[in-house]
């Protein structure tokens, strides 16, 4: 039995780094087509104009190549199978979450406006850089691409590392905490954050668990989907933090992202989710936590 928990241990870890390496090889040859052809520089920052940001974008595409590959030829698993019991995806459940977050996220940025306590500290201006006509004209491409990269980190975290480990009768928390944890440290950012990039980490470790529990609660990944979606849409095409992927967005805030004042932000934000999902699972399915019985991945 021990021998056999290894060989699937080895199978996992030989996955995560085929997806790995596919992610950064992606990367790297993006990247060299945007330095030798100059369609687009990366000189200022990542994601700091339209063109810019789709090309951020298209560095998620080969994650669902390595996922694919991960499956068929380790796993021996149609990839399919991470969508959930049924091999389908649940396009219901994947635009309800997308529209559910898209609405909740921009209602509660227009409210916080409102609010003279935030406002002083958290104020958001118009992108004065990005005419509205270039707005709508890259709109749908790069909503689009969102979803590729909403959904590629969605089949990793909440497919393949969730739904596999847990398929092999690994402890339910292990399944869990284990994909939230890397998906959290994967988002450290101390060059951007400074140590705020702590919380963004426990931020990110908040919402990976929450969306393992949406997928269990559902036995389908579509409304992580939608959720993760449309949150990147809110923040990435509506309001988004001055100098990090805000080449989309309509409305900025020129919050230092280092500042203690952003550390709070982050904080307040994760408690937040925390009581937005336990009221929302409350409603829906009577429990906080999941039944933990899909484990349709072998």
């Amino acid at each position: 039995m021990q021998v056999g928990r290894e060989i699937q241990k080895r199978k996992i870890a030989l996955g995560f780094f085929i997806i790995s390496v596919f992610y950064i090889l992606g990367s790297f040859v993006i990247g060299l087509i945007c330095s030798i052809t100059t369609i687009c520089s990366f000189s200022d920052g990542l994601g700091r104009s339209p063109l810019n940001l789709l090309f951020v974008l298209l560095t998620f595409v080969p994650i669902w190549i390595g996922i694919w590959i991960a499956m068929r030829f380790i796993h021996r698993t149609p990839m399919v199978k991470l969508f959930g019991s049924s091999s389908k995806l649940n396009l219901q459940l994947l635009l309800k979450g997308f529209f559910a977050m898209l609405f909740l996220g921009i209602g509660v940025e227009t409210v916080l406006q409102h609010v003279p306590s935030v406002r002083n500290y958290v104020y958001y201006e118009q992108n004065t850089v990005l005419l509205l006509s270039n707005w709508i004209k890259w709109l749908l491409p790069i909503v689009l691409l969102i979803f590729v990269q909403a959904a590629a980190e969605e089949l990793v975290f909440r497919g393949y590392l969730l739904q596999i480990i847990w398929s092999r009768s690994a402890s339910y928390l292990y399944a869990v905490i284990f994909p939230s944890l890397v998906f959290g440290l994967l988002h450290f950012d101390a060059q951007s954050y400074g140590v705020n990039a702590w919380y963004y980490c426990l931020n990110t470790f908040v919402v990976g668990c929450l969306l393992c529990f949406v997928t269990l609660h559902t036995g389908n990944i579509a409304l992580a989907f939608g959720l993760h979606w449309g949150g990147n849409t809110v923040s990435l095409v509506f309001f988004g933090i001055h100098g990090n992927l805000d080449g989309m967005a309509l409305w900025l805030t020129y919050l230092d992202p280092k500042s203690a004042t952003m550390g709070v932000a982050l904080f307040v934000s994760t408690v937040f989710i925390i009581l937005i999902y336990t009221l929302w699972a409350r409603f829906y399915f009577s429990s906080f936590l999941p039944a933990f019985e899909f484990k349709e991945p072998k």
